[in-house]
């Protein structure tokens, strides 16, 4: 029995699918270079490709729409992790919500579907230079301006490899450009007459980051700091109020063995501030080395995720993003509707510190702490003249998905790379370690021994002096 033939409509929605899955696919190779890149160039090729096909305004639409909702289902799948720690009920109300998010999230693809074919009625010639920008431009107004979730910046997929350098030149949302503009001229490389030429130019622009001398090394003068990293896994996932003693008992052993100038433990490693940083002082003993720790303390109405200074206690940081689903419910419709069903999915009380706040100075270094999700939001690092160090601290424990992992990881060796400066990460079930940009550009992953993972590295804090942090300066 021969199959029924696929119409234009059809044949567009099948190309912008496989481009969906293969951008998905490309999510959990982000750490792999080249297969990355080649897989989030040609999966948005394949996006462009349906749209050029598309010969209404609504099919363009529904091409944009298909591909929007499996690049979502593909690369946010993780989300919904978090509801294993959930009632049956809670679980499927949960699922309800993440998945009206996904939804969200697919909008720019099939808002910019629909005016993509009616730019290109309008001015032909110059449409597949609009492509780029447009859906660029579409995705920032709706992912990072409205939702708050800035997670699919196509900078992210170049941090790992040899093209990296592009980071420090225009950030990882500003590289999207390059890449999303390769993507459209690949696929309409049999509907434009200049796309060939214009995909080769954009391929050796890309290729020649190796040569740009983004940041300088550290100078003989600059300061060492020895730095120490400590993540131990909890014996269960759970946002208990209370602290679990052994556990911080580990960390302090550890710590004590280390004897480093910086120590670094994860997020909210601490639970009850309040009743645990005055002992657990004590137990450190006398100061020698500072230690960053994450702890809950109490708010107003509920709890701040902080970074706190040990020994001592003192508050550094609140945390200022918190994460979709799991630590807050992302815009009024969705806590509305919360409210209606009367179900509540968070199994925390974290509440977002509501002001900005300055960089922690320590030694005469500028330490600036991204706590876990605010890896994503590179406006939350002020640049300045002094030596700089980026602190990403994090509790990915809730999250059984590698693809989180993977790019958490890729976001905060991002913003590193963006400014030229040394990342510490000290991450709870995720990756931890050290990343410098100039020095040796690799990621030094941290070595577990008996459930403890510990990690000496020495740190080079420098000024932030990639073309980028001046952008940054000029535009905050």
């Amino acid at each position: 029995m021969a199959l029924p033939r696929l119409g234009g409509l059809g044949r567009s929605c099948l190309w912008a699918g496989g481009g969906a899955l293969l951008v998905g696919a490309s999510a959990h190779l982000i750490l792999v270079f080249p297969a990355n890149v080649l897989g989030l160039v040609g999966g948005f090729a394949c996006y462009f490709r349906a749209l050029g096909h598309s010969e209404t305004p609504r099919a363009g639409l529904l091409t944009g729409s298909v591909f929007g909702l499996l690049l979502a289902a593909s690369s946010l799948y993780w989300l919904t992790d978090v509801l294993y720690v959930l009632t049956l009920e809670e679980r499927i109300v949960g699922a309800i919500v993440v998945g009206g998010f996904l939804v969200l999230i697919a909008l720019p693809y099939g808002l910019w579907g629909l005016g993509a074919v009616l730019m290109r009625r309008r001015v032909p010639r110059r449409w597949m230079f609009l492509l780029a920008p447009g859906l660029l431009l579409a995705q920032a107004l709706v992912h990072d301006v409205w939702l708050g979730f800035p997670w699919l910046h196509h900078g992210y997929w170049l941090a790992f490899g040899p093209l990296g350098n592009w980071l420090a030149l225009l950030g990882a949302w500003g590289v999207g450009l390059l890449l999303l503009h390769l993507a459209a001229c690949v696929g309409l490389w049999n509907q434009a007459p200049s796309a060939l030429s214009h995909a080769l130019a954009t391929g050796v622009v890309l290729c020649l980051a190796p040569l740009f001398p983004v940041s300088p090394p550290p100078g003989p003068a600059s300061r060492r700091v020895q730095a120490a990293i400590i993540s131990i896994d909890p014996p269960e996932v759970k946002d208990s109020p209370q602290d679990n003693l052994e556990l911080l008992s580990r960390y302090v052993m550890a710590t004590q063995q280390l004897r480093a100038d910086w120590t670094f433990w994860p997020e909210s490693v601490i639970r009850d501030g309040e009743a645990t940083l005055a002992p657990l002082s004590a137990a450190l003993g006398l100061p020698g080395g500072r230690i960053f720790a994450g702890a809950l303390l109490a708010a107003p109405s509920g709890r701040y995720n902080a970074l706190v200074e040990l020994p001592g206690g003192r508050p550094l940081y609140y945390k200022q993003k918190l994460v979709p689903f799991s630590e807050y419910l992302p815009g009024e419709p969705f806590r509305r509707l919360f409210r209606v069903l009367g179900v509540n999915t968070l199994k925390t009380d974290v509440t977002a510190w509501p002001q900005p706040q300055p960089a922690v100075e320590a030694d005469g270094v500028s330490l600036h702490p991204l706590l876990c999700y605010e890896a994503a939001f590179t406006e939350l690092i002020q640049p300045g003249s002094q030596p700089m160090v980026l602190l990403n601290a994090g509790n990915e424990s809730w999250f059984r998905s590698a693809l989180m992992h993977r790019m958490t990881l890729a976001m905060a060796v991002a913003r590193s790379r963006e400014y030229g400066v040394p990342l510490v990460r000290s991450v709870v079930g995720g990756s931890s370690g050290t990343f410098d940009p100039a020095s040796e550009p690799v990621w030094q992953e941290g070595e577990v021994r008996e459930g403890t993972l510990t990690h000496p590295a020495p740190l080079l804090p420098r000024p932030a002096a990639t073309p980028y942090s001046y952008w940054r300066r000029l535009f905050p």
